[in-house]
């Protein structure tokens, strides 16, 4: 019927369970016998209510009652009393710091409607941050005052990378990176929640022209997890980000419910959500419409895998909507560490580039597996490529050369990557204009166990298909109406699929 994600002093959160993919019948939330509005959501945050008190909630159009009661904070903390000003010019981040190191566990650090500027805000364990509706945290446009992260922090004696220890990557190295606008090291138990906005100020900090050289350091993030622990991220937006909007690295034990992710779509490397090498993810009732991927599940690349090995494990995504961006659920291609365990369904994808995507290629290494990848009850509107599994991504440097390119059986060896048990199931997809299914894997190492059953892809009007290569990669001949095609793969399963207007 539904389940209650989170209960915090000033609201919650609750899911209906049901086969509906993010989407529902309008129904009206009346709180204590008032009504409160009306949704079509099946992940809904009701914040902005009273600390320590007891609602009645009624889902009218759907005959469920429940009752919850707030939570009380500990402290509650207002960074107000810290001199923050919530101007849009002053800058507002040791005010906001300080708020948050002065507290004791247990506290709330509550942030008033205004707009703070920011360069860089540091969590602590056990110390939530609630952010107003009409809060906005806003990144400064000041890049030479931003703090630069090292990627490596050695120990004295400059042993052995193992014993380094990591504290920012970018594209899965451990790089020099601007500290982003919400940073964690190895903390614990935080919520940040709320229905307030961080923007990264991308578009105007500079961030995004030249997006891939280095200016000192790499971009930022707008959120950035490094080795935390039971962290949740719930009701509020991302905006504007600088790159990746939320970017897990070495977590256990994450929650993102009922977020917004927004990024101009022309913006460069602006991702929503990348859990990297991290286990125990939950992403659930998120909205996307960003400048590149909307999901991007990775793990390193094979130094990571040689110096620092720690796979991605139990990743969940349900009940998310995904507008635009190149992929939806997208996998790798930093993925040397192994990927297992992913879990996608009753989410909605519209125009997104593609729906489910799995990329790598020689070199990433044998610890680089895509294993236990499911697929299921998903929608697609006018997506281009539905699925796409492409063991030939021509990424980095040497993406081009003949070792990553060649077509021809290889020694299978320390850097062949593996691809493997693939479920595709339920998925309702229209308006395709590229193809239903493309999966290229290793002549020496081939896609496996891939089931695609009770499927239906219905593609648009033979004008509006687009004659192009679904994957990124070298020496493919393009045809038209390319609507199912596999190469270099074993362990197939097909039943029971619908194909309208196309050959499957």
């Amino acid at each position: 019927m539904y389940k209650i994600h989170k209960v915090t002093p000033f609201g919650f959160i609750f899911e209906l369970e049901n086969d509906d993919c993010f989407f529902t019948e309008a129904y009206d939330v009346y709180l204590n016998g008032r009504l409160h509005s009306t949704t079509d959501k099946n992940v809904v945050c009701l914040y902005g209510l009273m600390c320590d008190t007891e609602y009645e909630i009624e889902l009218r159009g759907k005959g469920i009652r429940f009752n919850v009661r707030t939570a009380k904070p500990q402290y509650l903390i207002n960074i107000k009393d810290y001199n923050a000003s919530g101007d849009g010019i002053t800058d507002d981040t040791s005010s906001i710091n300080m708020a948050i190191y002065t507290a004791v566990a247990g506290s709330v650090v509550y942030i008033p409607k205004g707009e703070y500027i920011t360069g860089h805000i540091l969590l602590r364990s056990d110390v939530d941050i609630y952010l107003e509706d009409g809060a906005i945290i806003k990144q400064s446009t000041k890049r030479d005052e931003h703090a630069i992260l090292k990627g490596y922090q050695r120990d004295y004696t400059h042993d052995s990378p193992t014993k380094a220890l990591i504290n920012v990557s970018w594209e899965g190295h451990p790089l020099d990176c601007y500290c982003s606008i919400i940073y964690g090291k190895d903390i614990k138990n935080v919520h940040i929640y709320g229905e307030g906005t961080i923007d990264g100020n991308g578009d105007k900090s500079g961030f995004w022209v030249n997006p891939k050289i280095k200016n000192k350091a790499y971009r930022p993030k707008n959120i950035l997890l490094v080795g935390c622990e039971g962290i949740t991220v719930s009701g509020i937006t991302s905006r504007n980000s600088a790159s990746w909007n939320i970017h897990p690295l070495y977590c256990n034990g994450l929650s993102f419910l009922c977020l917004s992710l927004e990024c101009d779509p022309d913006s460069p490397n602006t991702d929503g959500i990348n859990p990297e090498s991290s286990e125990d993810v939950d992403i659930i009732g998120c909205r996307f419409n960003v400048g590149d991927d909307c999901i991007a599940i990775k793990a390193g690349k094979y130094y990571m895998s040689v110096a620092h090995l720690r796979p991605t494990r139990n990743i969940t995504v349900r009940n998310c909507l995904m507008e635009k961006g190149h992929g939806g659920v997208v996998i790798g291609s930093e993925m040397s560490c192994g990927v297992y365990g992913v879990t996608v369904t009753q989410c909605l994808l519209r125009e997104t580039d593609r729906g489910l995507r799995i990329k790598t290629r020689r070199g990433r290494g044998k610890h680089a597996v895509a294993d236990g990848i499911t697929f299921a009850n998903v929608t697609m509107e006018n997506v281009r490529h539905c699925f796409v599994v492409n063991m030939f991504y021509f990424c980095d440097p040497d993406g081009r050369s003949d070792y990553v390119r060649d077509k021809k059986p290889r020694v299978i060896d320390e850097y062949t990557p593996t691809v493997k048990n693939i479920t595709v199931t339920g998925v309702n997809a229209s308006g395709i204009t590229g193809s239903a299914v493309f999966i290229y894997g290793l002549p020496e190492n081939k896609v496996s166990g891939v089931s695609i059953v009770g499927n239906t892809f219905s593609f648009a009007p033979n004008d509006k298909r687009i004659c192009e290569c679904p994957a990124m990669m070298d020496d493919f001949e393009i045809t038209e109406h390319l609507d199912f095609f596999t190469e270099n793969v074993t362990g197939m399963i097909l039943n029971n699929n619908k194909g309208i207007g196309s050959n499957i």
